[in-house]
């Protein structure tokens, strides 16, 4: 999705969110600087996904029960944020991790050093945790929210969930598949029942790109 495109939607977000469009640009800019001596992952990411079907877990209270009913298949597998942790607990490495480092850490870097691509987000609430864990971490892309520079992409979407979708269709797989995903979750805060509204308009649209 071009910049262009996408900022709408960002516009209403920061709107909707009360969140600070400069802030989203200053943790862009520190995360440019972190990866400033690292090489460009995307080709490799994009290795893993064109022409293949995506299977993207979130991390939904279903996401155990659902994968045990999933059958063997070959496809990418591209984890959002604390969905990498029920991954590896049950012995699959994801091919991509896509977080904004606010899950759990171990984890991310577990999967990192088991060769996963790790896509982390930038925005303006996590730039302590962009200082603290992008150093730990190899195989980096580096997204952001606000439009990219640096070396960093913006392939459109605003969670975890949302994002992995926008960058599976970014990358070319032939097919997308999502598992632990629930939009209507009542457990969660109103915060987060309006972030997983915006996640399902958001996703909805990424794949009426296909």
């Amino acid at each position: 999705m071009q910049f262009a495109t996408w900022e709408p939607f960002y516009n209403q977000i920061l709107q909707d969110f009360g969140f600070s469009s400069a802030r989203d640009e200053e943790g862009a800019h520190l995360l440019a600087e972190l990866l400033q001596d690292s090489g460009d992952c995307r080709p490799s990411a994009e290795e893993r996904i064109r022409g293949r079907k995506a299977v993207i877990f979130g991390n939904a209270p279903s996401l155990d029960r659902e994968l045990d009913a999933l059958p063997c298949m070959d496809a990418a597998r591209i984890a959002a944020d604390g969905a990498a942790a029920v991954l590896l607990r049950r012995g699959i490495v994801p091919d991509v991790v896509v977080s904004d480092l606010d899950g759990p850490f171990p984890a991310i870097l577990e999967a990192c050093q088991k060769k996963a691509i790790i896509v982390v987000h930038a925005h303006g609430d996590n730039l302590d945790a962009l200082a603290r864990y992008v150093p730990q971490l190899k195989n980096v892309i580096g997204t952001c929210q606000c439009r990219p520079s640096g070396g960093l992409y913006n392939f459109g979407g605003f969670t975890d969930g949302d994002r992995s979708v926008f960058l599976a269709v970014e990358l070319g797989a032939s097919s997308i598949e999502l598992v632990g995903f629930d939009f209507e979750d009542q457990s969660v805060t109103p915060r987060k029942r309006k972030k997983l509204a915006w996640a399902k308009r958001l996703i909805e649209i990424a794949l009426s790109e296909k």
